[in-house]
C-alpha cells in the first residue's frame, strides 16, 4: 500500500528517475538523507538529555520537598530497618539470612522495632 502511495507522488518519481539516470545524484540524495536522520537523532537527544552531568542528579533537598507523605513514610521505615541491621551486624546477631536475602532483592525487614531475628520474606 505505501508503496503505491509513493509511486502516485510526483517528487517521489523525480528522484527515483534522477537517481536512475545519476549514480551522483543517488549517492548524493542518500547522503542527505542520512545526515538530515541523524541531525534530527541528535538534537531530539540533545533535547532530551541533558549534556550537564551535574544535572543528571536531583539534589536531596529537591527531593525531600518534592516528595509526599506516602515517600516520607516508607523512607522512615526504611531508616529504621536499616538501623536494626546495623546494630545486629555490630552485635553479631542472628545468621547471614537476612543479609542474603537483601542481595536476592527479598526483604526481611521487621514490621516493628526489635531484632529481624527469625523474621519471613515479605512478599
Amino acid at each position: 500500500m505505501s508503496h503505491d502511495m509513493l509511486l502516485r507522488n510526483k517528487a517521489w518519481r523525480i528522484i527515483v528517475n534522477a537517481s536512475k539516470r545519476s549514480p551522483t545524484f543517488f549517492v548524493a540524495f542518500t547522503g542527505a538523507v542520512a545526515a538530515g536522520s541523524y541531525y534530527v537523532a541528535s538534537l531530539t537527544q540533545g533535547g532530551t538529555n541533558p549534556s550537564d552531568k551535574k544535572a543528571l542528579f536531583i539534589s536531596d533537598e529537591k527531593l525531600k520537598r518534592n516528595a509526599g507523605l506516602h515517600a516520607e513514610v516508607l523512607a522512615k521505615a526504611n531508616k529504621e530497618r536499616l538501623r536494626v541491621l546495623l546494630e545486629e551486624a555490630r552485635d553479631n546477631k542472628g545468621d547471614n539470612t537476612r543479609y542474603k536475602a537483601a542481595l536476592n532483592g527479598e526483604s526481611l525487614g521487621t514490621h516493628s522495632s526489635g531484632t529481624t531475628i527469625g523474621a519471613k520474606a515479605v512478599e
